[in-house]
């Protein structure tokens, strides 16, 4: 039972997950002048792999590290680095709003891959929750194109690639609830780093790397984005050590609110009536879907994901 005392730092520390989330992305989208996705992605994942070895081994919990599952490991850090990397892609190619939106759309993937795969029964609330919620997709998609002037559409390649983030985030998240049954969190993260620090790794002998690649301006967002992955790292354990799904799953939305703060600062952009509604709309389509996730009798809490 959660404690009420516990309650504000648990949210308090779900509000610094959602923030280090926004700034990694903006991180990301300004690193996207010096690197590719792939490139971006080796940064964020190797300073989080030694920044949680080392707290392993500091704390003398490498044990920890042991499993049974070697493949489910490698299964789930295949769908969580290609979501990373496509994430990495959409905040190059969209504003940052705009991506955030559709990295919205993971619970309702989740939904149909937990029912596709895992063979859970969902009725018809969710069924329409899930429709809502891929109509606000259609709304932020715009393919009306214009309206009194203003251009709505936003790029086709950006809308697959951040939906495919979305899709990819939803995987991880349904494979959370097969192999969260037996593994540790921290198990379960540590080979997801390990796994996408080698398999982007494989890439850098055939990267582009430009003359001011690795000037003074990249290098502070090289560790900007490793910081703030770490710090969303941390904050997002503690914040569901303390808190219950259902209190710290809400907060997550606030990273709209961030992301288009810093597309206004950095970018001089807002975003545009149809990009707010479909978020809207998939927000509470999402909010309906835990409410009802919440309602039925769980004989198995899978793992907590840290950030991917």
């Amino acid at each position: 039972m959660q404690l009420k005392d516990s309650l504000i730092p648990a949210i308090g520390f779900a509000s610094l997950n959602a923030l280090m989330l926004a700034a990694m992305s903006m991180c990301a989208k300004l690193l996207a002048t010096y690197f590719g996705p792939l490139e971006v992605t080796i940064f964020r994942n190797i300073i989080s792999l030694a920044a949680l070895f080392a707290w392993l081994f500091f704390a003398r919990q490498l044990f920890v590290l042991k499993t049974e599952r070697p493949w489910a490991h490698l299964f789930r850090g295949a769908i969580g680095t290609a979501g990373i990397v496509l994430g990495m892609w959409a905040v190059s190619l969209l504003s940052l709003a705009e991506t955030t939106v559709l990295l919205f759309t993971s619970p309702l993937f989740t939904t149909i891959l937990s029912v596709i795969f895992l063979k859970e029964r969902i009725g018809l609330p969710r069924i329409a929750a899930v429709l809502c919620g891929f109509m606000g997709v259609i709304i932020v998609a715009a393919p009306w194109g214009m309206m009194n002037g203003e251009k709505l559409a936003i790029p086709l390649l950006g809308l697959a690639v951040g939906l495919g983030w979305g899709f990819f985030s939803g995987s991880v998240d349904a494979c959370l609830r097969w192999i969260g049954t037996t593994e540790k969190s921290t198990t379960t993260v540590f080979y997801f780093a390990l796994f996408g620090t080698i398999a982007t790794a494989l890439h850098w002998p055939f990267a582009t790397i430009h003359p001011d690649s690795f000037s003074s301006p990249a290098l502070m967002l090289i560790v900007g984005i490793g910081v703030a992955g770490l710090i969303s790292l941390l904050a997002k354990t503690q914040s569901f050590r303390l808190g219950k799904a259902s209190t710290i799953a809400p907060i997550m939305y606030t990273m709209i609110i961030w992301t288009t703060l810093f597309d206004y600062l950095f970018w001089d952009k807002i975003p545009t009536w149809n990009v707010i509604a479909g978020a809207c709309i998939i927000i509470v389509s999402n909010l309906f879907i835990l409410y009802r996730e919440n309602r039925k009798p769980k004989a198995n809490k899978p793992a907590a994901d840290i950030n991917g």
